[in-house]
């Protein structure tokens, strides 16, 4: 039975899954040393955003609020994946955020 090399393939194949699984470990590995960074790094992102939102008057707050909607939505109905329409979400939840503590009211962000 052993004659056609089917052992010989088998033992190969599995040294190439072990290499994989060691290769995906360790770049597994890398990405979560550089976690914290990326995460100081929008987090500080955010802030610079929302200071540049606190300068706007409340016709552009509301006007962002507007092109950051109609971009998420734009996104949703062209068909993009989770992941871009979650990360579209949060300037449109920034921008939603800066108008709701400004006082201005859901009718004007709507109408």
């Amino acid at each position: 039975m052993a004659k056609n090399g089917t052992t010989a393939d088998l033992s190969e194949s599995s040294s190439d899954v072990d290499e994989g699984f060691r290769t995906v470990l360790e770049r597994g590995r890398s990405v979560a040393d550089h976690l914290p960074d990326a995460v100081a790094e929008a987090r500080s992102a955010l802030d610079a955003a929302q200071g540049q939102l606190d300068l706007l008057s409340d016709r552009g707050v509301i006007a962002a609020v507007g092109y950051c909607a109609g971009i998420t939505t734009g996104l949703f109905l062209a068909g993009a994946p989770r992941a871009i329409l979650a990360i579209s979400v949060v300037p449109l939840a920034v921008t939603v955020r800066s108008a709701l503590t400004r006082g201005v009211r859901l009718s004007r962000l709507v109408n």
